[in-house]
Formats: C-alpha cells, sequence, structure tokens
C-alpha cells in the first residue's frame, strides 16, 4: 500500500467517525485493534515472521534429513548383522556336520576297538580254559592209567597161567597207550 491509500481510508475513517456511522462499543474496539495489528504486523513483522519461519524450516528439514540418515545407517547396519548372523549359522551348521562326522568316526572306531578287545578277553580265557581243561585231562588219564595198570597187574597176577596174563598184559598195555 502506498501513502495515498492509507491516507484516504484514515480520512474515510475519521469521516465515518464524525457522522456517527460508526459507533464505538467494545466489539467495534476490538475489530479496530485487531485491524491495526493485523496492518502492523503484514508492513513491520513480514519479513521477520518468514524468515524465522524459514530458518525453522530449515533447522525441521535438518532434522529430518539426519533422522533419515541415521535410519538408513541403522538399517545398513541391521542387514549387515543379519548377513552376518546367517553367515554364522552356516558356519555352525557345517561345525555340527564335521563334528557329527567325527563323533560317528569316533563311536565307529571305539566300537570296532571296544569289539576287538571283548573276542581278545574272551579267548584268552577260553585259552585258560582249554589249558586247565588239558591239565585236568592229563592228571585224569594218568590218573586212570595208574588205576588201569594196577588193576591189570592185580587182575593178571593173581592168574595161574604167568605167560599168558604177561602176553595179556602187555597188549592191553600197548593198546592203552595207542589210545591218546
Amino acid at each position: 500500500m502506498n501513502l495515498k491509500t492509507s491516507f484516504l481510508i484514515t480520512l474515510l475513517l475519521l469521516i465515518g467517525l464524525s457522522k456517527e456511522i460508526l459507533v464505538f462499543n467494545e466489539e467495534i474496539l476490538v475489530l479496530f485493534s485487531f485491524g491495526i495489528f493485523i496492518f502492523l504486523v503484514y508492513n513491520f513483522g513480514s519479513t521477520m515472521i518468514s524468515s524465522e519461519l524459514d530458518s525453522r524450516a530449515v533447522k525441521i528439514q535438518e532434522e529430518f534429513a539426519y533422522y533419515r540418515d541415521m535410519q538408513e545407517k541403522t538399517l545398513t547396519h541391521l542387514i549387515s548383522y543379519h548377513k552376518k548372523q546367517r553367515l554364522l549359522s552356516d558356519e555352525i551348521k557345517f561345525i555340527f556336520l564335521i563334528v557329527k562326522k567325527d563323533i560317528d568316526l569316533l563311536i565307529l572306531t571305539y566300537s570296532k576297538l571296544f569289539v576287538k578287545s571283548f573276542y581278545n578277553t574272551i579267548e584268552e580265557k577260553l585259552k585258560k580254559v582249554v589249558a586247565n581243561e588239558s591239565k585236568f585231562s592229563s592228571l585224569l588219564q594218568a590218573k586212570i592209567s595208574n588205576e588201569v595198570y594196577f588193576f591189570l597187574i592185580s587182575k593178571y597176577s593173581s592168574n595161574k597161567d604167568k605167560k599168558n596174563s604177561g602176553i595179556l598184559l602187555n597188549n592191553s598195555i600197548n593198546y592203552l597207550s595207542n589210545i591218546k
């Protein structure tokens, strides 16, 4: 607005007041004060308000950019963490498979070793049993042989025919010797 229009509006306002076209009451005074406030704000405070709003807009835009960058960094970090976690999970599965194969191999080896040890133990005990049985058999045979020998000697020595008894005794002893 220029000076002529301001002067014209002020003059019309004064004429309206002097002729009592416009009566002053509280509502009119509030309306008049509000109009003056708007006029003063528009003419003198508009650049200050717009510069303040512009600076606030820039500050808000910078904050949004900062938080957007933070969000992007966070998402990038979370994605890399997720990739690392999946890689670690795959490595753990691979290690688990290797350990499982090793454990299976150990179990197989120890089971074979156990079976071999078990067979060796049984074989040693059977050898001891056979040795004891062999000793027992030889002792038993010796005992029986002596008993039979003494029985035959006593039987044939009581016989009256010494020559036939001697031949029969020798034949019996030879026969028993060949039986083993």
